[in-house]
């Protein structure tokens, strides 16, 4: 006959074998160490500003309920991060202020994790002015895997954070080089891309500090400085148009000759005593030759002439000749 009846030692068995299996599910434990959130292996962006400025601002705006602060890597930090990792101002002047405007993980009925993140970058002037803006915003929500613990353990809320970071990653650098493409600059702060080549983050008309802009240019290594392109200087070749002297054409004077023409009506010679015609040139002649023949009668007309007409065409001046008286014509001699 046993010592211990059968219920008895299925009692004592179980006694012994449960110290070993809460050891064993003591063994089972959360993880208590999370890497870094580090965003340093990503493309850096350039700003055309001299300094750069972090600012938390859900600190002056908290959010009931926030459980963040409870994550191994708060989303707060993680926004922080990436800003110092990727943001770097390469300018002269001016400011790059990078502004986290929400951060926070709400534990919401039914065990869901609802995390919001907001940032935006803006490009300050000299002056104070902003000249550039650009923001970016991602919201996610996640039912965790109660496998892994709580829904807030630390697990699920490193896990949520490190997702919304991921696509934050992408959402701010298109909106950064999107928007701000004018304002973007290589590391020696030479403009890229379409970048403007002269571009100052001042006022326009305002001179930027003498010394800041000497300290930035001593900042920057000479290998860094962009190479300057050597335009060849095109030369235009002077074109000479010949002058065109017309020849000199001597024209010769043309002396017209001196042609003496005779007299086409031949001179009669009219004898003093012949009778006279009606024609124009006859009474001419009669009157140039009466005029020029002396007192002596005509014998042709003795007693003188009674023509009308030559009396007319004489004048009244002259004498009218008149038969001689007796004795006076002689007769020719032998």
């Amino acid at each position: 006959m046993s010592l211990f009846s059968r219920p008895l030692r299925a009692t004592c068995s179980v006694a012994l074998l449960l110290p070993a299996f809460l050891a064993g599910c003591a063994g089972d434990k959360q993880p208590t160490h999370f890497a870094p959130l580090r965003y340093d292996y990503l493309s850096v962006m350039h700003l055309n500003a001299g300094t750069l400025e972090i600012e938390d601002a859900t600190q002056q705006n908290p959010v009931a309920g926030d459980i963040s602060a409870n994550a191994p890597t708060p989303p707060a930090q993680a926004l922080r991060q990436m800003a110092q990792d990727r943001l770097v101002a390469a300018g002269a002047s001016g400011t790059a202020k990078f502004v986290i405007d929400q951060a926070s993980i709400l534990h919401n009925a039914g065990g869901v994790l609802v995390g919001q993140m907001a940032v935006h970058l803006v490009l300050l002037n000299s002056g104070g002015t902003q000249a550039a803006r650009a923001e970016a915003h991602v919201s996610q929500t996640m039912r965790p895997d109660l496998s892994k613990g709580d829904a807030d353990s630390p697990t699920n809320l490193y896990e949520l954070t490190s997702d919304m970071m991921q696509r934050m990653n992408v959402e701010f650098e298109y909106q950064v080089r999107n928007t701000m493409k004018d304002w973007m600059v290589d590391a020696g702060g030479t403009p890229v891309g379409s970048a403007i080549q002269s571009q100052s983050l001042d006022a326009p008309g305002a001179k930027g500090s003498t010394a800041a802009k000497a300290a930035a240019a001593a900042a920057v290594p000479a290998a860094a400085t962009a190479p300057a392109l050597a335009t060849p200087a095109v030369t235009t070749p002077e074109v000479t148009t010949p002058t065109i002297t017309p020849p000199a054409v001597t024209v010769p004077a043309i002396t017209t000759p001196d042609v003496s023409v005779p007299d086409a009506t031949p001179s009669a010679t009219v004898p003093e005593n012949a009778p006279s015609t009606n024609t124009a040139s006859g009474s001419t002649k009669k009157t140039s030759t009466s005029s020029a023949k002396t007192s002596d009668p005509d014998p042709v007309f003795p007693a003188g002439e009674d023509d009308d007409s030559a009396s007319s065409s004489t004048s009244a001046s002259t004498p009218k000749a008149r038969s001689p008286e007796p004795g006076v014509l002689k007769l020719p001699k032998k």
